[in-house]
């Protein structure tokens, strides 16, 4: 009778079982997993390739009787947020300060020859716009409309009461305040007072001619001002070359093309201006030498590589050499910081 019983016991297991696998296999999936693989595969598919870093290589380019020579220095792949195009950055006494575009972030890199070593990486609350280092070696941050800032060993920000941003020497305790139209200061010893340009925005009280400034430099003794001049009626894109009483040493000509993105003077007193991917060379006296267009494809890149190579920063370095800091847009909507050590000036 056990024997029957459990015949009949294993029987009726195997009849369930069979059933149920029949019922798995004809039972449609639940509509809401089917939903969920279909979107989950949407946006596999439309989800970008990672962005990868540029190849880079140097090139050469002539201007005047110079030719030029350009060196990318590998940064370690620096890559900017999505849809952002700004890098700001500064070198001196052997080191590279790149800040990101939102000014959050601060990288410091050791330079050597090509060679670049990230050495520190800050990270702020608030961003800033202008990196600048003086004579002493105290690094400032500036935010543009508020008060520039100092970095401490510790990573950490003290302000200070110089307003817009502030560009300093290197080679003296000597520095200026500038900000789009608000009157540019002069600063000497820590104590900030007026300088020659006043009351830019209004041309009823304005002193001097200038009315708009775009980019400003300290290379040994002069400041270089970028920016708008007005003569009679008109107003135009110009370099000012002034010493720190104001004086005015040389100007371009009103009709004289510049770029208003970046600025430095190399050695050779030869001045440089950028205006996205060209470069405007003028000599000490304002006069032109010539220009570099379209440095994107002289880098070696095309269309489907870089949709924008901008030219944010020139800085002079102590063999000679400037280096020049670019932001270069892709077409899946990321940037990437490429530095350049120029020589042959």
């Amino acid at each position: 009778m056990k024997r029957i019983l459990a015949l009949l016991l294993a029987l009726v297991m195997v009849i369930g079982v069979v059933a149920l696998a029949g019922c798995s296999k004809n039972e449609p999936a639940p509509a809401e997993t089917t939903a969920d693989t279909e979107t989950q595969a949407e946006e596999t598919a439309a989800a970008p390739a990672e962005s990868a870093p540029l190849a880079l290589t140097p090139f050469t380019a002539s201007v005047g009787d110079l030719t030029l020579s350009f060196e990318p220095i590998d940064l370690g792949f620096l890559k900017g947020s999505e849809n952002t195009y700004e890098f700001a950055g500064e070198y001196h006494d052997g080191k590279y300060y790149i800040s990101d575009e939102s000014g959050k972030l601060l990288y410091v890199y050791t330079i050597d020859g090509t060679a670049a070593t990230l050495e520190n990486k800050y990270e702020f609350d608030d961003g800033f716009e202008k990196i600048s280092v003086a004579a002493d070696g105290k690094v400032y941050l500036s935010p543009g409309i508020f008060e520039a800032s100092i970095l401490n060993d510790d990573g950490t920000l003290t302000e200070t009461t110089f307003r817009h941003d502030v560009e300093w020497s290197d080679t003296e305790g000597l520095g200026i305040t500038t900000w789009v139209n608000a009157d540019p200061t002069i600063i000497k010893d820590d104590e900030e007072s007026e300088w020659v340009f006043k009351n830019l925005n209004d041309p009823e009280t304005r002193e001097g001619s200038l009315t708009m400034v775009f980019d400003c430099e300290i290379v040994g003794e002069n400041i270089l001002i970028v920016g708008t001049y007005a003569e009679g009626d008109e107003e135009d894109y110009r370099i000012g070359v002034f010493n720190f009483d104001g004086e005015e040493l040389a100007m371009t000509d009103a009709d004289d093309t510049v770029g208003n993105s970046a600025l430095t003077q190399a050695s050779g007193d030869v001045i440089i201006t950028a205006s996205v991917s060209n470069l405007f060379f003028h000599d000490s006296e304002c006069k032109p030498i010539g220009e570099i267009k379209d440095l994107k494809t002289l880098a070696g890149f095309d269309s489907d590589t870089v949709t924008t190579f901008w030219v944010k920063e020139l800085t002079p370095g102590e063999d000679g050499s400037v280096y020049m800091l670019a932001y270069v847009s892709k077409p899946d909507e990321t940037c990437e910081a490429l530095l350049y050590k120029v020589t042959g000036f």
